[in-house]
């Protein structure tokens, strides 16, 4: 097998030029160099990377690769090319209406437990099968390109790609870039991933916000309840750690205001509660906030009673599951 020796970045200028702004061109790298160190963790592969001189024809920058060997390099730069030049994830397209939003969040919510084991279960297979073939020496192209999929879904990588899209967006000169590797005769190894300008705006996350996450019975202790008419959020402690949380069960919040809920030291809610999340620029997931939508039980004392809506909530809930059952 022929030796990737570099990757190259190839951008395409207007006007024949050969120069492009420092600042602009120093932070595309810099999104690309941590795309390259999430492929690398992901596929367990450690390969040392140089920058070295450029060349014109717009302007072509290499980064000079060592690795164990030739199937690590180019298996490596394969899903990298391929990770910053192909959207297939539906997060990465842009935009969406808000009706196909609600959609698509309302089938991932819609998941049960064993349907996300077996997607993360898929990834971990692509990934270990890519792992297996490049051991024994020749990774398939259907490998790589499950493989690269499966990469594709790490927030990291979404958050990052999509920065440096958007720092060529926002830069007219860039009327397309090229990713490619080379050996050391200057033959493609890898052929160029072409993206011109008008497909820059695929790849932007205009939404950082995830699907909310329903936790279906958690439990709250209640540490400081709102006794008054408002927006005013109430403070708790889950899994160990204080939150604020809106509390968006009118009923229970009506009875409370009626005084015919009262608290004490130790109170619990078990419930069901909405965690709202999103993913900042490095692809990192943020919890933006808490909604209690349906209170199932009040505890007070070791002593626990079942709210209406948690009853009806639980009936509804068992229809559910017996109509699954019968098909």
């Amino acid at each position: 097998m022929i030796q990737a020796d570099r990757f190259q970045i190839h951008y395409y200028l207007a006007n024949d030029s050969h120069a492009m702004d420092a600042f602009v061109r120093n932070r595309c790298e810099a999104e690309l160099l941590t795309i390259f160190q999430e492929v690398c963790a992901t596929l367990g592969t450690s390969i040392h990377i140089e920058s070295v001189p450029h060349e014109q024809g717009g302007l072509r920058e290499y980064w000079k690769v060592y690795g164990e060997n030739s199937v690590q390099i180019n298996t490596t730069l394969a899903i990298l090319a391929v990770l910053i030049s192909v959207v297939s994830t539906a997060l990465s397209r842009v935009p969406v209406s808000d009706p196909d939003k609600d959609e698509r969040e309302k089938t991932i919510q819609e998941l049960t437990i064993e349907e996300k084991r077996l997607a993360i279960e898929e990834k971990r297979i692509n990934l270990e099968k890519l792992r297996k073939e490049m051991k024994d020496g020749l990774p398939k192209p259907e490998t790589i390109e499950k493989a690269a999929k499966s990469a594709e879904l790490n927030l990291k990588i979404q958050s990052r790609r999509s920065n440096f899209y958007r720092h060529l967006t926002n830069y007219e000169k860039v009327t397309a870039v090229g990713f490619s590797a080379v050996d050391v005769s200057d033959n493609d190894v890898i052929r160029e991933h072409l993206v011109p300008r008008s497909h820059f705006h695929m790849y932007v996350l205009v939404d950082n916000s995830l699907p909310t996450e329903t936790v279906d019975g958690a439990t709250i202790e209640i540490v400081a309840p709102v006794l008054k008419e408002g927006n005013y959020k109430w403070k708790g402690l889950y899994e160990g750690e204080a939150i604020s949380f809106s509390m968006t069960d009118a009923e229970f919040k009506n009875a409370v205001l009626l005084e015919q809920v009262a608290f004490q030291h130790g109170s619990c809610i078990n419930c069901v509660l909405q965690i709202h999340r999103k993913f900042n620029e490095i692809g990192e997931i943020e919890i933006t906030g808490y909604s209690v939508v349906t209170v199932l039980d009040k505890t007070d004392g070791g002593k626990t009673h079942e709210t209406p809506q948690g009853k009806k909530h639980r009936a509804y809930k068992k229809f559910v599951q017996d109509q699954r059952g019968l098909f």
